[in-house]
């Protein structure tokens, strides 16, 4: 049982499946479409490889030089300020950022183009002997055509309200909202065969979001400093001038960076000294006015003690003060500025607090790294967001300890210098007021000097710093054209063009759910197949009695001869004739399967056992006053029923009249009684019943038949029905039952029933219909089945 339930899953999915054969019969019946098809894709092909613009791949290669490598200026002086931090995962941000590329695009003028218009494409001309300078920011786009090397002609573009104007090389010009200056580079023009040149000026800003697009940027390999730079372009030499400018503007980037610390210290001293230098000078006056108004301005030995001493702690004075400076500046930057990675590092002004030094490079790098994505609603941006507030909040809380610790020291000297100014009241009064001017003066003078050292060291620096950015590979053309390539291009049209059709007959045969061939039958059931018949053209059901010598006549005799093998010997049969839908034929099968036997010699009744839909008298003339109902009924009997047709041994009787219960009349005994009566007076009895998926009249008949054909139409019968059929003849509700394909009007592999249809009964008869594959609807009337 299980094996059986595992051949009948097995049978319905090859049920779905797809018939190769079906397949390769359309391709060679529609070997045109093909070939169109091929035909199609190769010109698409050929009209590509002939018209499509190159595209080239331009490459560089870059080095970024580890800090150690260094300065002048920090070996002069180990001065942090050229101690530059790197972040190198956002250096392949940095370099495809759209400031940087726009910037690129700016210096290089690519906003400006010339283009050169053809039948078919539109292309660039890059080397064009002129430079066009633009002042306005309005994207325009018009004819040019120099005249001369001294004049040029600027046409509108457009076939209504055309305004063209003469200008001369070299003049400011203003035309159509473009306001600009047209140079001409050296003594000749370009020439273009008297089609003018299309002048088109697009805002650098638009035209960076393709080339930020279009470059690609990775390492070289793990761990190394070499980054790889690639642009695909169809301008070789344009986009060799892109990658180039691409890196100046880079090395620009760097070294402005690292400068930047340098610039902005140089600026806070700057000022600082500018408040320092009105006190210098204020208290140098204050001194020449003593020295003026004093014969001695010689200090004693004692004198000369105090100031010493006095000079010293104002020495220690002085750096507290820068320190205080330095810090008030620090919070009041970190609390009011947004760029926190351009503030000026306590080292520049010899603050050298480890801690200190540490929080500040930590904000710095963590602004960076916002800077570098603008996804704000990003975890990781939230989070480095949340990192700078408390890096603020502990670089405010260490100020302050600083300033704390500082206000300690700086009490303590005041509490020096105040003993000491205790000590100096035994000084005459104008030693005491000498040793407090020069104090002043010293004071003043070395913070002076001291601030003037730190912003040479940072000028220095500034100057000595260079570029950690070097080219390893110079920006240059790869070998081949990245596209069109010809022969990619050709087997890619070969295999759309023979792809296309083939995707369309495979589709087509899945969504072709309707029984086209023997194979088609025995892939769902086991049910043994008996024969097929052909389509028929004539507008009768009586082919064999009209057209005995015919192709069907000839299929119906081979049917005759099949059922040899299920009845055995039996010289008397009934066959029963039913399908699982209606429209499949089962009226014109019966009407010439009793007709062979009828031609042969033998006594064949047909049965009208439809008694809903009752026809079969229409097809010989006769009526349907009484039968198989009438009978069942106890209306009539056996002999009232029968009608002879005009063909001999040929008789019918028909459904009768409606009745309204017809399937309770073939459950009565009279039914029994029916088939056992005609089995004495006929040879064979050919009974045609209603279909099965519709009424269950067929299975209360099958019992009393010997034999019950089942019809299957081409390309009209659901393969899911076959399923249902399959069910019925494995749980045995249908016995010594076989199937006929009917209607076959698709020959060719994959169609039909091919030959053979003895099963190994020691018989083969071959036919091959030839109706014409292809047809795909008949006309109603002429060619249909007029039965259920």
């Amino acid at each position: 049982m299980t094996q059986d339930l595992n051949n009948q899953q097995e049978r319905n999915a090859q049920g779905i499946g797809i018939d190769a054969n079906r397949i390769l019969y359309r391709i060679l019946r529609y070997w045109y479409l093909v070939v169109l098809s091929l035909v199609i894709f190769l010109t698409i092909a050929y009209f590509r490889n002939r018209y499509a613009i190159p595209v080239y791949s331009i490459t560089s290669s870059i080095l970024i030089k580890e800090n150690e490598s260094g300065s002048e200026g920090k070996l002069l002086y180990n001065n942090p300020l050229v101690q530059y931090s790197r972040n190198y995962l956002n250096e392949l941000y940095i370099i495809r950022s759209y400031p940087l590329v726009e910037r690129t695009l700016e210096d290089l003028n690519f906003g400006v183009s010339f283009l050169l218009e053809g039948n078919i494409l539109t292309t660039e001309v890059y080397d064009i002997p002129y430079a066009v300078s633009i002042f306005s920011n309005t994207p325009v786009r018009f004819y040019f055509e120099a005249i001369d090397t001294r004049t040029f002609r600027l046409r509108t573009i457009g076939e209504e309200d055309i305004q063209e104007t003469i200008f001369q090389f070299g003049d400011t010009i203003t035309f159509q909202g473009l306001k600009a200056v047209f140079n001409l580079k050296g003594n000749t023009i370009f020439q273009t065969s008297d089609i003018p040149l299309v002048f088109q000026y697009s805002d650098p800003g638009s035209l960076a979001g393709s080339y930020v697009s279009r470059l690609k940027v990775t390492w070289a390999e793990e761990g190394a400093g070499v980054m790889n730079l690639s642009i695909d372009g169809k301008n070789a030499e344009k986009e060799i001038d892109f990658l180039r400018g691409l890196i100046q503007q880079y090395q620009a980037y760097d070294l402005e960076k690292k400068n930047l610390s340098a610039s902005r210290t140089i600026d806070f001293i700057t000022d600082q000294l500018s408040g320092i230098a009105d006190s210098l000078h204020r208290v140098e006056g204050q001194l020449e006015r003593f020295k003026d108004q004093n014969v001695r301005t010689n200090l004693s030995d004692d004198a000369m003690r105090f100031y010493s001493r006095l000079e010293a702690l104002e020495a220690q004075k002085i750096e507290l003060i820068l320190r205080s400076n330095y810090y008030n500046y620090l919070t009041g930057y970190i609390k009011t500025s947004e760029n926190l990675d351009q503030i000026i590092l306590p080292t520049s002004v010899g603050i050298t607090d480890p801690i200190l030094s540490g929080l500040i490079s930590t904000m710095i790098d963590t602004q960076l790294q916002l800077k570098m994505s603008t996804k704000t609603e990003n975890p990781l941006i939230v989070d480095a967001r949340r990192k700078i507030n408390e890096v603020k909040k502990d670089i405010v809380e260490s100020v302050e300890n600083q300033k704390s610790t500082d206000k300690i020291k700086q009490n303590f000297i005041d509490k020096q210098i105040r003993d000491i100014e205790k000590q100096m009241g035994n000084l005459p009064f104008a030693e005491r007021r000498l040793v407090s001017i020069q104090r002043n003066y010293s004071l003043l003078e070395n913070l002076y000097i001291f601030l003037l050292q730190k912003k040479s060291e940072a000028a220095i620096s500034k100057a000595s710093t260079t570029s950690d950015i070097a080219i390893v590979n110079p920006p240059m053309a790869g070998g081949s054209v990245l596209s069109p390539k010809p022969l990619n291009n050709y087997l890619m049209a070969l295999a759309g063009g023979l792809g296309l059709p083939l995707a369309i007959f495979v589709l087509l045969e899945l969504l072709n759910t309707r029984v086209q061939s023997r194979e088609d039958v025995e892939k769902v059931t086991e049910i043994p197949f008996i024969g097929g018949v052909g389509h028929k053209r004539a507008d009768t059901n009586q082919e064999v009695l009209k057209n005995p010598k015919s192709s069907i006549a000839e299929s119906f005799r081979a049917l005759r001869s099949n059922l040899n093998y299920f009845i055995g010997k039996q010289e008397k049969a009934v066959f029963l004739i039913t399908s699982s839908i209606s429209g499949e034929g089962k009226t014109f099968t019966s009407i010439n399967l009793a007709s062979v036997f009828a031609l042969s010699g033998k006594k064949t009744l047909i049965v009208g056992a439809d008694m809903r839909k009752p026809k079969l008298f229409d097809d010989f003339g006769l009526t349907n006053l009484t039968g198989l109902s009438t009978f069942l009924a106890g209306i009539h009997d056996f002999d009232a029923i029968v009608q002879p047709t005009s063909y001999e041994h040929l008789h019918l009787i028909s459904g009768g009249p409606v009745p309204p219960n017809p399937s309770e009349l073939l459950l009565t005994p009279r039914m029994q009684e029916f088939v056992t009566e005609a089995r004495k007076r006929y040879d064979y009895v050919i009974i045609d019943t209603p279909p099965l998926a519709i009424v269950t009249d067929a299975f209360v008949m099958a019992n009393l038949a010997d034999h019950t054909l089942f019809l299957v139409r081409q390309n009209y019968t659901p393969k899911m029905l076959l399923r249902t059929v399959q069910d019925f003849y494995s749980t045995g509700k249908l016995k010594n039952i076989s199937i006929v394909l009917n209607d076959i009007y698709k020959s060719g592999p994959g169609y039909g029933y091919g030959y053979g249809y003895g099963y190994g009964y020691g018989y083969g008869y071959g036919y091959s219909y030839g109706y014409g594959y292809g047809i795909k609807k008949r006309k109603n009337g002429h060619g249909y089945y007029e039965e259920n």
